[in-house]
């Protein structure tokens, strides 16, 4: 998930991306955040962002004309109005189909609840579906333990059950998230956040099995995971 704060309040934005940073470890969820000063600095940038905090005053181009020139290019980023006078703005603000309003100050527990509405809702719209002998099924990526290469196909092992899927171990591999999903042989690839422990050539999950580390995978594989385990995942 991509985030742009836009706000000309520097200790704002800094305020605003702690909560983003904490929310995101607790959470074990993605949030690549960054941050712009004005909404020409917003605008300017190619990124294609999820959600944008975007204060309604700034000098220059105000948060109601940057969100009409940001739909013009983009229609699903969701606008989250930062306002110190909601009520006096709330009526145009729906001309770029607002998705949240928040006085200043903002608290941290009014972030955390609407980003996990969010992340429920983008979770239910976007569902990995595989076809699985002739039929469909749907399945949720966290419940994804590892994928296993079957010559042509790939079999998804799950939490519960275990999926033969007409797509490729890459094919399949490519529609899932990818700052969790990793390949760690030419055979597997894992979800980091089900991993138990790494010993000798071997992942071992927290559902007791285990998968292969490739030579050639190996270097890059435990870059990967060490990166993620400091960036993402906190055991409890």
């Amino acid at each position: 998930m991509q985030v742009a704060i836009c706000d000309d309040d520097a200790l704002f934005r800094s305020e605003l991306r702690n909560y983003l940073v904490t929310y995101k470890t607790k959470k074990r969820v993605q949030i690549d955040i960054y941050e712009f000063n004005s909404g020409r600095e917003f605008l300017d940038c190619d990124l294609v962002f999820d959600i944008v905090f975007l204060d309604f005053q700034m000098p220059d181009l105000n948060g109601l004309e940057t969100a009409k020139q940001l739909r013009l290019k983009n229609s699903i980023c969701s606008i989250v109005f930062i306002t110190s006078y909601a009520s006096f703005f709330i009526k145009n603000a729906f001309e770029v189909n607002t998705y949240r309003f928040f006085d200043k100050p903002v608290f941290e527990d009014d972030i955390y609840t609407m980003l996990d509405v969010y992340i429920k809702h983008q979770q239910k719209l976007a569902p990995i579906i595989i076809n699985d002998s002739y039929a469909q099924k749907t399945i949720a990526s966290k419940d994804i333990i590892y994928l296993e290469g079957d010559g042509k196909y790939c079999i998804i092992r799950t939490n519960t059950d275990t999926v033969h899927s007409s797509k490729t171990l890459s094919g399949v591999l490519q529609e899932l998230p990818q700052h969790c999903f990793c390949r760690t042989h030419k055979s597997y690839a894992v979800n980091l956040y089900c991993i138990e422990h790494i010993q000798d050539n071997y992942v071992y999950f927290t559902n007791g099995e285990k998968a292969s580390i490739g030579r050639s995978y190996s270097s890059d594989f435990k870059k990967i995971y060490k990166n993620f385990v400091k960036d993402y995942y906190v055991r409890f």
